[in-house]
């Protein structure tokens, strides 16, 4: 399977760029959305669990990973990757200047297995074609795009 992508017009980033540039770049056209209940149907297909049970096992899994995840735990799932609370801060010049306010938003850091980066080795790409290319409000194609358009 191809990625699908299509091109828009954005602010150009480029270290020395004048004011007001844009450039082209690639964004992703996503095939949609895998739903809850269709994953656990799914999963069910492949094993000998029902997708009840399926549920069950991945709600589980959720109420595990949050309790590990907040008693400060990388929590480890083998051939999927793991997780982890991660922060940033402000910094000070002195242990004792330090305040927990220069502390800011924990975030969760997912870092995928070897063996679930693989697949990103067997990605090829597949440009949408357009009708007229990628336009000044930053369309181009069809699908949705999560970045902010340049007007």
């Amino acid at each position: 399977m191809s990625v699908r992508y299509k091109l828009v017009k954005r602010k150009d980033l480029s270290k020395d760029a004048p004011e007001g540039a844009q450039k082209i770049y690639a964004s992703v056209n996503n095939n949609g959305t895998l739903a809850y209940k269709q994953m656990c149907q799914a999963i069910a297909a492949y094993s000998t669990a029902s997708p009840g049970d399926v549920h069950l096992v991945i709600d589980g899994l959720l109420f595990v990973l949050k309790d590990s995840l907040l008693r400060g735990e990388i929590v480890q799932m083998g051939d999927f990757g793991r997780f982890q609370v991660n922060v940033g801060s402000s910094g000070a010049a002195t242990a004792e200047e330090f305040k927990a306010s220069m502390i800011r938003k924990p975030r969760i850091v997912f870092r995928p297995s070897v063996e679930l980066k693989d697949i990103l080795n067997k990605v090829s790409f597949e440009r949408i074609a357009t009708e007229a290319g990628p336009s000044a409000d930053g369309g181009g194609g069809g699908g949705e795009d999560d970045r902010p358009v340049i007007e």
